[in-house]
Parts: structure tokens; C-alpha cells; sequence
């Protein structure tokens, strides 16, 4: 689970419910933050109550329960389905507003296209529109040549592999990817299962691994911009610059893993690759009766059919002595890695993907000239990174904006004032 929701009184299994919902938006490609946020208010709310749950009214006015949240529980004790856009309707219905009554259904319309064509991986609000403004009003018109010539590399594969990429890939089936890795690849790679399977989600769409190597040591050292220690917060980690693409051909994770696992017939295309970090499509692999692997010819083959679930895949190779810095960016959630990164900003350090840094103003120059060089404070190990801000070692299971919210009262611990959720 995205956190434990063990032992919270008389509404265990609404909380159960809110939790799966939360896990699901968590993992989604366009994930929704306000949802995610809104959810975990929720949760805590909920949770901190002593009577059990009986009627949607009794949480209506909780934190964080506003009409999507209280569909999905009235829904819940009902013991029907939840159907967001039957939802959806009913409150339009019950609404008065004057905004309602003015509005244009034209326009109702296309923002309900645009809506739908955001769930498409990688498709965000503007091409959403500009699709619609296009003629587009389905994801099934993505595939007609006039509106999937207007999508980049990227969303392209997000309509081709659409019905795949909105199927969650369960716990099982992400150990089984990362076992057949690690058995197509040199021993020498350690091969860990990062982002939500880290914090212990049990479904999650694609599947995030981090890899080591002994002779991957080099640190790369922030860019100065004058001493900058906001950079980075909400960057891609382990992205390789558009200048040195051509040099990830030759690095070692093409060379050495890449390269093996498209040869195994594993991996159906790539989406973007760098010399730190890659991202693409695989067929998930199977096992026979006799519980090996299926042979390299009969996965090629079933590619070429289109047969078994296909899912995204990101490959990112960390530095030795990054392994813990870039276990806490790559396990996450966003929330969680903001928050700890705004609190080391707070303390004058820079916290990224390759280490904890501080800056060092050159001493021959005014204070305000710069000027000045990162140096290195830690990385290789998680726990000692949050020691260094001041923090204790937190489980990956509690790294969501829910022990967040847990945490305010220690502005110390969590690095900036929040309001407490009651």
C-alpha cells in the first residue's frame, strides 16, 4: 500500500477503499496531484474518527472530502461501483449554479473530449486541445494518420499501447521483469525495483528499477548557476543532456544492458535513452510450464503477433557512491522528494538524483559575486542524506504526502511549516 492504513479504528475498510483509490491516481502517467493530496486529507481525516461511517453526510464537510471523494464513499456504503462520470452527471443535476445555467454545451463537450484524451500517456492539457480544436473526439480517433502526426514520439507510443498502459502492473509480475533482467545482464549490475513498488503499492502503471555497477563511480557535479540551490526540484533525474546523446550509444547502460535485453527479446521500442537513463516499451516475460522463461525466438515472436501485456519500462544506473541519493528520488512519491529537497535548500544544500551539496563561495571574491564551486556531502547511503538534514531514516512504505501531514509539528523534521490536518 502507498501507507499503512493497519489498525485505524471502525472505518478500516472505507480506508481500505480511499487507500486503493489513492495508490491508483499515484501511479497513473498524468498523475493528478491535487488528487493524490486530496485523498491523503482523507484518509487522515477518516481515520481520526472514533464512529464508524454509516452515511456520506457524517463526512461531507471532513478535510479533504469534497464531491468526488464523497461520490466514491456514498457509492462505497451503497455497495455499487463507482462510475465517475454517473457522478459526475448527478452533481452537474443537482447544481444551481448561474455558471451552469449560462454555460455553453458545446463547449461542455469539447472539455469533456479534452478530459478523456488526457488519460493517453504523455498527452497533457495543451495537445489535449489542441486535438479537439483539430477535429479529434475520441482516443480511438488517435490513431487516424490527421491527429497521431500532431503527438510526439512519446504519445505516439501512449496511443499505440493505450489499452496496456492503463492496465496496473501487479507486484508479481514487476519481480518477474526484474528477475529476468538480472539474468540477462552481467552479475555484476545489482538490480533494484524502485518507485511505487518501493512504497509498497500493490499495482502501479510501469515498472522503475535503479542499477548499480562497481566501474560506475563518477559524480557529476551540479552546475554552478551561481550557487543556485533550487535546481533541479522538479527536473527528470538521470536525464542526459541533448549534447551528449550521442555519446549514451557507447555508455554502459546501452552497451551493457540495453543492448543484451533488446537481443533477449524483451524490449519492443524505445521511447528516450541517455547515457544514465532509458525508457521503453517491453513485452512482459512468461514462463513456460516447466517454469523456465520462454526461449528468445518464441518472445520475438510473440512480439511480432502482438501477444501478452506490454508495460513501460524505466532503466536508470546510478553512481556507486549516488545509490542512496538516487534511492530517495526514484522511490519518491513527489511530495515526499520535494519536501526534502525544499528543506535542504532551507539549510543552503542542494539535494538531487547524484547527492547532498553544498555550496562554497570562492573566498578571494565578494560574497555576492557567485562565484564558487558544490562540494560533495553525501549520497551512497539514504539514512545518513536525511541525517544530515536532521531527519530520521523514513520507511519508503511512509513516503507520501500523508505522513506529510503526520509530520508538520516538527517543522525541524520535515523542513517547512504545514497545516495540521484534523
Amino acid at each position: 500500500m502507498a501507507f499503512s492504513t493497519r489498525n485505524l479504528g471502525p472505518n478500516h475498510d472505507l480506508l481500505q477503499m480511499l487507500s486503493r483509490n489513492l495508490e491508483h491516481e499515484d501511479s497513473r502517467p498524468n498523475r493528478n496531484s491535487h488528487k493524490v493530496r486530496a485523498f491523503a486529507r482523507a484518509i487522515e481525516a477518516i481515520g481520526a474518527l472514533e464512529e464508524p461511517v454509516r452515511d456520506v453526510a457524517q463526512v461531507k464537510k471532513l478535510k479533504g472530502v469534497g464531491i468526488g471523494i464523497s461520490n466514491r464513499i456514498d457509492a462505497f456504503l451503497s455497495g455499487k461501483d463507482y462510475d465517475p462520470e454517473a457522478a459526475i452527471e448527478r452533481s452537474k443535476r443537482a447544481s444551481k449554479s448561474k455558471t451552469r445555467e449560462d454555460s455553453d454545451p458545446e463547449e461542455k463537450r469539447r472539455n469533456k473530449i479534452a478530459r478523456s484524451l488526457t488519460s493517453v500517456s504523455s498527452i497533457g492539457p495543451t495537445t489535449a486541445k489542441a486535438l479537439v480544436d483539430a477535429g479529434c473526439t475520441s482516443i480511438a480517433d488517435l490513431k487516424k494518420p490527421k491527429f497521431f502526426d500532431m503527438l510526439n514520439p512519446l504519445q505516439q507510443a501512449g496511443v499505440r499501447y493505450y489499452e496496456h498502459f492503463e492496465r496496473p502492473v501487479e507486484r508479481s509480475q514487476a519481480e518477474l521483469l526484474a528477475k529476468f533482467i538480472s539474468e540477462n545482464i552481467s552479475h555484476k549490475f545489482q538490480v533494484e525495483l524502485v518507485g511505487g513498488y518501493r512504497r509498497g503499492a500493490r499495482s502501479f502503471f510501469g515498472v522503475d528499477i535503479m542499477l548499480t555497477h562497481p566501474s560506475h563511480v563518477h559524480v557529476p557535479t551540479p552546475p554552478s548557476k551561481n550557487g543556485s540551490i533550487s535546481q533541479g526540484m522538479n527536473s527528470v533525474p538521470f536525464r542526459t543532456s541533448s549534447k551528449k546523446l550521442r555519446e549514451a550509444q557507447d555508455s554502459l547502460l546501452m552497451r551493457d544492458v540495453v543492448c543484451p535485453l533488446e537481443s533477449r527479446g524483451l524490449i519492443v521500442e524505445a521511447l528516450s535513452q541517455g547515457s544514465r537513463r532509458w525508457q521503453g516499451v517491453i513485452r512482459l516475460p512468461e514462463r513456460t510450464a516447466d517454469g523456465a522463461f520462454e526461449e528468445r525466438s518464441q518472445r520475438i515472436e510473440r512480439i511480432r503477433e502482438k501477444q501478452g501485456l506490454y508495460i513501460r519500462l524505466d532503466l536508470n544506473l546510478a553512481p556507486m557512491k549516488s545509490k542512496g541519493a538516487a534511492l530517495l528520488t526514484l522511490t519518491g512519491d513527489k511530495e515526499f522528494n520535494l519536501d526534502i529537497r525544499t528543506k535542504a535548500a532551507r539549510l543552503g544544500l542542494l539535494l538531487n538524483e547524484f547527492g547532498l551539496w553544498r555550496w562554497t563561495s570562492d573566498p578571494s571574491l565578494p560574497e555576492d559575486a557567485g562565484e564558487g564551486y558544490w562540494t560533495f556531502v553525501e549520497g551512497e547511503n539514504e539514512d545518513a542524506v536525511l541525517r544530515e538534514l536532521g531527519m530520521d531514516y523514513v520507511e519508503p512504505i511512509k513516503r507520501n504526502f500523508a505522513y506529510l501531514t503526520k509530520s508538520d509539528s516538527d517543522v525541524s523534521t520535515m523542513g517547512r511549516p504545514r497545516k495540521k490536518v484534523v
